[in-house]
């Protein structure tokens, strides 16, 4: 059966998640031009560190949104609603996105029927 509330939840989640990571870019490029400021200037703190670290949330905020989008597709069709699932439930775990999560599970449930 196919997921339409599983999908528009999961679909949401994802969009979401690819905001967040946007700003986080933007966090970071700011941190990136403070710490050439600070270089000019001669004091401060290097913040090379905290760039990458932002940087690598950055990277894996946009494959969870991009992958929780994909699996939000999947929901749709019936042959692939038990993927999509299984797809956002675990991205949802592990990025700590409660709309995904939900929807991941509402396909499952849907998907057995």
């Amino acid at each position: 059966m196919v997921s339409k509330a599983g999908s528009i939840l999961t679909l949401i989640g994802g969009i979401l998640t690819l905001v967040f990571a946007i700003v986080i870019l933007f966090v970071g490029l700011v941190v990136l031009g403070l710490d050439s400021v600070s270089d000019k200037i001669g004091r401060g703190v290097p913040l090379d560190f905290l760039t990458l670290i932002l940087f690598s949330v950055f990277v894996f905020l946009l494959i969870g949104g991009i992958l929780k989008i994909y699996a939000s597709r999947l929901m749709l069709n019936k042959k692939t609603a038990l993927k999509g699932g299984i797809i956002a439930i675990i991205f949802g775990v592990i990025i700590s996105d409660i709309l995904s999560l939900i929807g991941g599970i509402i396909a499952i449930v849907q998907g057995n029927k």
